[in-house]
């Protein structure tokens, strides 16, 4: 299954329902009203003012990308845990879906976890305070006590190693946060009318109005490789999709690679749309990137399937 494709308009759906508030980078970080500590120790983070450093992670046992993070998170906090670093997994779940999770998973799963309180006050004060609707998602709470980094986990390990070392930029930190900011605003214009266009194509009979509107999204959120990888690749697999506009799906393809050349799920968006298109001998060579550039093993082995099968299906 393919869930990662699934992330980015998730998220853009996510933002339609939030409303961004007033949650800045270098703002204190907000109490963890906690309904039950699941495993470790409770923390309260005003203790640790002046010596610890804290994450502090929002996740659910339903959710794949959250559990893909498990492992990694763990592994964070072996790596820093003699450097004064302290990770927290928190879920808004019952605690009685949490903690058999949380059990199985044992040492796979070495840091502390807590439930949220029934009002959800936690996750309302962390994440609704800096406007994200979508999980897993992470943030750094510096020695002074301040949130100076949030993003998803898998994201964490350079930024968390520039502030264990005590090198990393706010500032930089606080104008990135703003320019993605305006790019989930972006995401957030663009959704319904993606929506709408796939409404069309998943239609019977043939509807011309969707071509004109699928490129006026290409010309408009070109610049936005989220939405654009998943026009492409929805075009040509979507199980609705009873309509299948092959050239739009390359030009949405390319756009998305031009904005994001290193994201393997991207580039194999992109060779999928040079294939079906045709252009199988330049398929291949991208699909071999993404292969290259994937760091996660199952994403891998999907993205090595799809490439034996173009390799085996080229005439030359």
């Amino acid at each position: 299954m393919r869930w990662f494709r699934c992330a980015a308009i998730a998220a853009a759906a996510a933002v339609v329902a939030t409303t961004w508030a007033a949650g800045d980078l270098g703002d204190p970080a907000p109490k963890l009203e906690i309904g039950k500590w699941v495993k470790g120790e409770a923390v309260d983070l005003s203790k640790g003012k002046g010596k610890t450093i804290y994450v502090v992670e929002f996740w659910a046992t339903w959710c794949p990308p959250c559990r893909a993070s498990i492992p990694h998170l763990t592994e964070l906090q072996k790596e820093y845990k003699d450097k004064n670093v302290v990770f927290i997994g928190v879920s808004d779940e019952p605690a009685d879906t949490v903690s058999p999770f949380v059990d199985k998973q044992g040492d796979k799963m070495d840091y502390i976890v807590a439930v949220d309180n029934d009002k959800k006050e936690t996750k309302q004060a962390w994440m609704g305070a800096y406007g994200i609707g979508g999980i897993p998602h992470a943030f750094v709470v510096d020695k002074e006590g301040l949130v100076i980094w949030h993003g998803h986990p898998m994201e964490l390990d350079e930024p968390l190693k520039q502030i264990v070392e005590g090198k990393f930029d706010v500032k930089a930190a606080k104008e990135a946060a703003k320019k993605q900011k305006a790019l989930e605003e972006k995401m957030q214009q663009a959704f319904p009318k993606v929506m709408q266009y796939f409404s069309m194509v998943s239609s019977e009979g043939e509807n011309k109005e969707a071509a004109a509107i699928g490129r006026a999204l290409v010309k408009d959120y070109g610049d936005v490789p989220a939405i654009m990888n998943h026009l492409s690749w929805n075009i040509m697999t979507g199980e609705e999709v009873k309509h299948r506009d092959m050239e739009l799906a390359l030009m949405a393809g390319q756009k998305a690679y031009d904005g994001a050349k290193e994201d393997p799920a991207i580039i194999d968006t992109y060779a999928r749309a040079l294939w079906e298109n045709g252009k199988k001998a330049e398929a291949i060579q991208y699909q071999k990137k993404a292969v290259e550039l994937c760091k996660d093993e199952i994403m891998k082995k999907d993205l090595e399937r799809s490439l034996k099968r173009y390799e085996s299906e080229d005439p030359q």
